[in-house]
């Protein structure tokens, strides 16, 4: 389902306000996203279970439920589950009942102790070498938007979500070599600001073919085909290049992106605008942490140079600016364009 656009409502009259805001639904319902509040139900479920099991009640006392909630904690540590769940359980109590904030130190205190005690496994960042072979990968197999939207996503350091969600309407571009602003809506960060984001991408081998997709499309075309195929196609790729030791995720793309702008402009204000960080410190152990990561990413030439070999010949091929006709499959995602000798669209 595509993005709705931000629209402003402050030139509605009352009645059109009352409408637009009956859609949106009340007040409460909209402080947490909806896919966060069933990972919140889910996490305070099994919290109860848990109490079920051990024959236990939750007090109605607020500053007697720190000591069971803490409890609950190190069960989640020795039976080996993952440090989601145990934030999700804080959050959705204090979700539930907003006047537990304060009243679970004890249990917040462990949260942070697991923190300090268990390196969370943050996708490994990719290398511009790993990029240009999964790329050459897609070429030769003619899945030319999922090249397309793998350079994407490296050059706008873009959240996969984003990615998986971008729509022809949404990428502005006039040229062949001129940049492509792609707005991204009220993205998770942007929600939290109250504003509206978007990227540039100036890439000049990006904006070539981002421009002839723009030209071949219809506005609420996706850029990339359903996510579980996308996600499918990615495994694919790295399987297709043996790269499946190395672990690569989606996230790689983001994280590879803000690591290759650093090491070639060495401007952090640069990354941080481009990644859109709002907090320098975390953006600083973002790159520290991705560029100790790439160091320790060795992958022999030989795997890679076949494909490396595709995507040049791809990347100086000129492609023809003409609009290339398509047909389109049901569902509005995944355009299966007609072959054409002037071009892969």
């Amino acid at each position: 389902m595509g993005k709705a656009k931000v629209k402003s409502h402050s030139g509605l009259s009352k009645e059109e306000r009352k409408k637009v805001r009956k859609s949106l639904g009340s007040l409460k319902n909209l402080t947490v996203q909806p896919k966060t509040r069933e990972r919140y139900a889910g996490a305070l479920d099994r919290f109860l279970k848990y109490l079920t099991r051990e024959n236990l009640t939750l007090p109605k006392a607020r500053d007697a439920i720190d000591p069971l909630v803490s409890d609950y904690i190190e069960y989640l540590w020795s039976e080996g589950e993952g440090r989601a769940e145990a934030s999700n359980v804080l959050a959705s109590l204090q979700d539930t009942d907003p006047k537990l904030r304060g009243c679970l130190p004890g249990a917040w205190r462990l949260l942070r102790t697991w923190n300090a005690n268990e390196i969370p496994q943050r996708a490994p960042p990719m290398s511009e070498s790993v990029l240009t072979a999964m790329v050459g990968w897609s070429v030769m197999h003619e899945h030319y938007e999922f090249a397309l939207s793998l350079l994407v996503g490296f050059h706008g350091l873009l959240r996969t979500g984003e990615l998986l969600g971008i729509q022809a309407w949404q990428v502005n571009i006039t040229g062949a070599s001129c940049p492509a602003v792609i707005s991204l809506g009220l993205t998770k960060a942007g929600k939290r600001q109250g504003a509206a984001e978007s990227i540039t991408i100036t890439e000049r081998s990006v904006l070539r073919w981002l421009w002839l997709w723009k030209r071949s499309v219809e506005p609420h075309d996706f850029l990339t085909c359903k996510p579980h195929a996308w996600r499918s196609l990615f495994n694919e790729c790295l399987e297709g290049l043996q790269l499946m030791p190395w672990e690569f995720r989606p996230y790689s793309l983001r994280r590879g992106g803000a690591t290759f702008l650093f090491t070639k402009c060495g401007s952090l204000d640069r990354v941080l605008l481009a990644g859109r960080w709002t907090a320098v410190k975390t953006a600083k152990i973002y790159l520290n942490s991705g560029l100790s990561m790439l160091s320790d990413i060795q992958i022999p030439k030989k795997l890679l140079l076949p494909f490396h070999n595709v995507f040049a010949k791809w990347h100086n091929t000129v492609p023809s600016l003409e609009h290339t006709p398509f047909s389109r499959r049901a569902g509005g995602r995944g355009i299966k364009h007609v072959k054409s000798k002037n071009g892969p669209f």
